[in-house]
């Protein structure tokens, strides 16, 4: 397993520290601006939904920024929870690979 390192910086917190309090912008004129509801706001903020990459594209439009700024902080979180949790990388460490499963189809023929 890979060693724990801090978790990457999630897409709500970029928006609500990056963005929303510095400017005095609130979760409806954000919703308002990305023309989404303001609960798909209020989750992505409090990191209880993903990004997904429809409203990279709206994050993107709205703050001149790429889709892959935003694409990219998404993966960066999925992917340390996946190396950080045990559960995962027991199922993980059980695949088989092309290469074994190969062999194991050569010596049952």
């Amino acid at each position: 397993m890979v060693q724990a390192q801090r978790k990457p910086t999630t897409v709500g917190d970029v928006l609500l520290y990056e963005y929303l309090e510095p400017t005095g912008l609130r979760v409806t004129d954000l919703a308002d601006m990305l023309q989404v509801h303001r609960n798909t706001v209020s989750k992505l903020l409090n990191n209880n939904s993903k990004l997904t990459p429809d409203m990279a594209f709206r994050l993107a439009k709205a703050f001149d920024t790429s889709v892959d700024f935003w694409l990219n902080l998404q993966t960066n979180v999925d992917i340390w929870e996946i190396q950080n949790d045990p559960r995962t990388q027991e199922e993980i460490s059980r695949i088989i690979t092309l290469s074994e499963m190969l062999e194991r189809k050569t010596r049952a023929a």
